[in-house]
C-alpha cells in the first residue's frame, strides 16, 4: 500500500440513500502518483465494480474492518474540486437527493480522447492550461460576440 496517505476516501457512484457517504479504500502503491483528491476512480463496491470520486487522501481509517483497495484510477485529471463537491453535498442534503445522483448531473462524463489531447497542453503539476486566455485568468471571448452569454452585437 501506498507509504504516504494510504487511505482514499471515495464518493461511491450509488444511488441509495442508505449509502450516500464516503468509503475508506486502500490506495495500491502502484496508485500512490494518480490517486489525487477529485479524480475519477473504480472501485469495488458489493461485489461490482463502480465508479467514484476520490474525494481526499488520509493517513488512517475510522473503519474498523478489513479496507478492501482502489481497483484503478479512471482519469488522474482532478474533475471534482472541493468548492464542487461542498456544494454538490449541500444541493443534495438541501434537495432530499444523494451525492451521487448530483455529482452525476454536476460533471460532464469523461471523454478519454480530449484528456489525452489536453494533457500536453498541461504545464507541470499545475493542473491549469500554460497558454491562451486560461492562464490569464480570462475566458476569452464568447461565441456570438459581444462576451455576454447570451447576447449579441
Amino acid at each position: 500500500m501506498a507509504a504516504l496517505l494510504p487511505v482514499a476516501r471515495v464518493a461511491v457512484d450509488v444511488p441509495l440513500a442508505h449509502l450516500d457517504r464516503p468509503f475508506d479504500y486502500l490506495v495500491p502503491e502502484r496508485l500512490a502518483e494518480a490517486a489525487v483528491p477529485g479524480c475519477r476512480v473504480r472501485v469495488r463496491f458489493a461485489g461490482q465494480l463502480t465508479g467514484g470520486y476520490l474525494l481526499e487522501r488520509a493517513s488512517a481509517s475510522d473503519h474498523q474492518g478489513r479496507l478492501a483497495a482502489l481497483e484503478r484510477v479512471v482519469s488522474p485529471e482532478p474533475v471534482l474540486t472541493p468548492e464542487i463537491a461542498a456544494l454538490a453535498r449541500e444541493v443534495a442534503d438541501r434537495y432530499a437527493g444523494t451525492l451521487a445522483d448530483v455529482l452525476r448531473l454536476a460533471i460532464p462524463p469523461r471523454h478519454a480522447r480530449v484528456e489525452a489531447e489536453a494533457g500536453p497542453q498541461l504545464s507541470a503539476g499545475s493542473g491549469a492550461p500554460s497558454s491562451g486566455a486560461a492562464s490569464t485568468g480570462t475566458m476569452g471571448p464568447l461565441p456570438g460576440g459581444c462576451g455576454v452569454p447570451g447576447r449579441r452585437r
